[in-house]
């Protein structure tokens, strides 16, 4: 967990000579105002996409389907071999909500690119952000989230449906899941102000390490969370608060306004 006692926010020097105090402590992410509102669990699988016998609407099948021959020949790599297409992720689940994508997984062994399968996922997420931008895709509402998943790396998903074969693959049972919210507030608001954090202080020269520190901090918390107790674990639903709420992506605009002004020359000399 993230100290906010040893948060730089509250003893960089540097910081105070350029910020009222009361104005930053205003700025502190409190735990009780952090929304978790987006956490819930229903008694039925989200009718939009499901039909009462729990299978999936042939219309939102198709276009899932189509969504991912798209994204296959976006990328490239129509000639390779293709495990499956599925469907998870909280829309294949109890546990979903407005803002919930459609998180569409088109499997496959990574090594058919390359033996450094860690370099060929770094070329599908460049993929899956340039097809995201392009294209922002919806089905009933919701945001289609389309991901290369390798075969041989382990996915942690109570709920999976195998487009392809029109069947599940991972069935999600009804469960009384026991939520401790004010955990998760607690932990949520220690990231958010670490983002905060960032922020304000781009211009610090250790900034791009401070920033991968960060982020791999936030991925591991979440990977052992998944490990440990699943999709309901305080650090998995921690994870999906940081990306509702939008501070995810505000930590990769942080970065990107950060490179943005070091490469940039602002003023110049004929």
């Amino acid at each position: 967990m993230i100290n906010n006692n040893k948060n730089p926010r509250f003893w960089s020097g540097r910081y105070w000579r350029k910020h009222n105090i009361s104005d930053a402590l205003k700025e502190v992410v409190e735990p009780d105002v952090v929304d978790v509102s987006s956490i819930q669990m229903h008694d039925t699988l989200c009718p939009l996409v499901w039909g009462d016998d729990e299978t999936i609407k042939p219309d939102v099948r198709k276009i899932l389907l189509m969504n991912a021959k798209r994204f296959i020949e976006f990328s490239d790599v129509e000639g390779l071999k293709f495990n499956d297409i599925i469907l998870t992720g909280s829309m294949a689940n109890y546990n979903y909500n407005e803002n919930s994508d459609l998180d569409v997984h088109i499997v496959l062994d990574f090594s058919q690119i390359s033996e450094n399968t860690e370099f060929v996922g770094d070329f599908f997420k460049l993929k899956k952000s340039l097809w995201n931008d392009k294209l922002p895709i919806q089905v009933k509402g919701h945001d289609v989230e389309m991901y290369f998943q390798d075969s041989n790396e382990t996915h942690f998903a109570t709920g999976t449906y195998s487009l392809v074969r029109n069947e599940w693959i991972s069935k999600p049972t009804k469960k009384i899941v026991n939520i401790d919210t004010a955990d998760v507030q607690l932990k949520t608001a220690d990231f958010m102000n670490a983002i905060d954090d960032l922020e304000t202080n781009q211009d610090e020269k250790d900034f791009v390490k401070r920033y991968e520190t960060l982020k791999n901090k936030i991925k591991k918390y979440r990977q052992t969370g998944l490990e440990d107790k699943g999709e309901f674990s305080v650090e998995n639903l921690v994870f999906k608060v940081l990306r509702n709420t939008g501070y995810l992506e505000k930590m990769v605009e942080i970065k990107n306004d950060y490179l943005t002004q070091e490469l940039s020359l602002n003023e110049f000399e004929l």
